[in-house]
């Protein structure tokens, strides 16, 4: 056992005892993803991409797992297909749609690009072509009978960006179309030359573009309250529009219909969503809503002849995650194991928020992926906050519900502390934690590694602790922690850092080194991993 000095809840030091920190040789840097349980029941991670062919009895769905992949599925008369294994390894949620005969499929890369794989005269590309671009968000689709593709996705400062590819041409360049956006967009093809685009803006209320010919209307407010992607789905030849969201407050999925130049108030067909809907129509009276509930299933609420069904379906029952590898227990891993040069940044978030638009903002503009650490309490009394980590496509951990020390605390008490957390961040964000636990103050014994590895969880702590959180009182500046930081430089370093503002001067060192600190790595010719580096998902 070693005696370490850790950070306090206000800002204090402290003394706990600590088992000692073993680093452990795991696969370098972009290890192969452990095998889900079995590909046909592997678990969505995001929210499903849903499509159909006009005329077609088909809808096709795609989803992200655990493990990058995107697998593909169709559903006939409620008859789900055996998954297709389209490979790539995706940030967060598909788009998909049909052009022109061909069925086009994207994603954000770990590099923040755009990839599309296309299924012509029925057989797949062998590849994923990277579009390019900067994304932040998961991007969305629109196809047309002539060929052309469109892709929309918020950009690195949260505006709308758009690129086209023109039968003949390819893509085209990347081009912004404003607005400041809190989620992804959604996207649809609503008559012969008209598109709608919509997101929720600033507010988190949801707010659409929508182009007629070569013309772009201004953002144009829809209202509904939703930290999640909304879809947008136009019935084929009817005129008729739905937008569909996950409702703020009730997390119940709610569309309003646009008909006859009018739109209707907001109908809530219930259900508790997990983050954004899939939707699509594929005539005239009916459209497929496909979510994600409890548990990564996906659930199926249609609607035929213009009438709702009065409940959801289950698609499949989701299997069990990946097991934890064996030379993953019983340890607390300090560094990411590793020749290479590369650092992994890690945030803390309990008692506060106040860092979050800052670090958000650095990350985005230098396309630079970071894990974050939320308590279950940070996800309750922050969930805008909490949401926009995930939006963003930043790797989630868990850092217990209430952050007590686990070291005073029962074996019972430990599991609920876990568990309630990985609850909470689920329900509040759709995203499922990482594998990966940070244990409060850094403090516990032996015992309670084993304890967390039995739950599924690798600890995790740091190689070197910004200090960020002590404030000016504490001696600290955001000059100090990049000295800090770069004293310990080594590859595969975690770096720990927090969210929050120190609650005796409001100081947010950490947000306010962030930007330095990335060029400051950069220089010494340093890149960046997240802490999926240590797991493979």
């Amino acid at each position: 056992m070693v005696t370490r000095r850790v950070r306090g809840a206000a800002a204090a030091s402290v003394l706990v005892l600590a088992a000692a920190t073993v680093a452990v040789s795991v696969p370098p840097v972009g290890p192969t993803p452990p095998a889900e349980a079995s590909s046909s029941t592997a678990a969505a991670t995001y929210a499903p991409a849903v499509t159909s062919a006009p005329g077609s009895s088909r809808t096709d769905v795609f989803y992200r797992t655990r493990n990058q992949r995107i697998l593909y599925r169709t559903s006939t008369n409620g008859t789900w297909s055996a998954p297709t294994n389209l490979g790539g390894a995706a940030v967060n949620a598909p788009a998909a749609a049909y052009a022109g005969g061909s069925l086009y499929v994207v994603i954000r890369g770990a590099d923040g690009a755009a990839y599309t794989k296309v299924r012509s005269t029925g057989t797949w590309d062998s590849t994923w072509t990277r579009i390019g671009g900067t994304l932040t968000s998961s991007p969305a689709v629109a196809g047309w009978p002539d060929g052309r593709v469109e892709v929309f996705a918020r950009g690195a400062a949260d505006q709308l960006v758009t690129a086209t590819s023109t039968p003949g041409t390819g893509w085209g360049t990347w081009t912004s179309l404003g607005g400041t956006l809190t989620t992804a967009p959604a996207a649809a093809v609503t008559g012969p030359a008209s598109l709608r685009v919509c997101a929720a803006l600033a507010d988190h209320l949801v707010s659409c573009r929508t182009r007629s010919g070569d013309t772009w209307s201004a953002w144009t407010l829809l209202g509904g309250s939703t930290y999640s992607s909304p879809a947008v789905v136009a019935e084929p030849g009817s005129g008729r529009v739905h937008v569909l969201i996950r409702a703020q407050k009730s997390n119940a999925l709610s569309v309003r219909t646009y008909a006859s130049g009018t739109w209707s108030a907001y109908r809530s067909l219930g259900g508790t969503l997990v983050d954004g809907p899939g939707a699509a129509s594929r005539a005239s009276g009916t459209v497929d809503v496909v979510v994600r509930a409890a548990g990564g299933a996906l659930n199926v609420r249609q609607m035929r002849d213009g009438v709702w069904a009065s409940s959801y379906r289950r698609a499949w029952t989701p299997g069990a995650p990946p097991a934890l590898p064996s030379s993953l227990k019983g340890r607390n891993l300090t560094v990411v194991p590793t020749s290479a040069k590369v650092v992994a940044l890690t945030f803390d978030g309990g008692a506060g928020a106040q860092g979050v638009p800052s670090i958000l903002a650095t990350l985005k503009r230098d396309n630079v992926r970071a894990t974050f650490f939320p308590t279950g309490d940070f996800v309750r009394m922050f969930p805008a906050s909490a949401n926009q980590i995930a939006v963003s496509g930043m790797d989630v951990g868990n850092h217990s519900n209430t952050h007590p020390y686990f070291t005073k605390i029962s074996g019972d008490t430990e599991r609920a502390q876990v568990t309630r957390a990985r609850t909470a961040i689920f329900t509040t964000t759709g995203v499922e934690a990482k594998p990966l636990f940070r244990f409060p103050y850094g403090a516990y014994t032996s015992s309670d590694v084993t304890l967390v590895n039995g739950l599924g969880y690798v600890p995790v702590g740091w190689t070197v602790d910004t200090l960020g959180w002590q404030g000016r009182a504490g001696g600290m500046s955001a000059q100090k922690v990049v000295d800090r930081v770069l004293a310990g430089l080594r590859p595969g370093e975690i770096v720990l850092m927090h969210v929050g503002a120190n609650p005796d001067d409001g100081t947010t060192f950490d947000a306010d080194a962030l930007p330095a600190l990335v060029d400051a790595l950069r220089a010494h010719g340093y890149g960046f991993v997240t802490l999926e580096e240590l797991t493979g998902w």
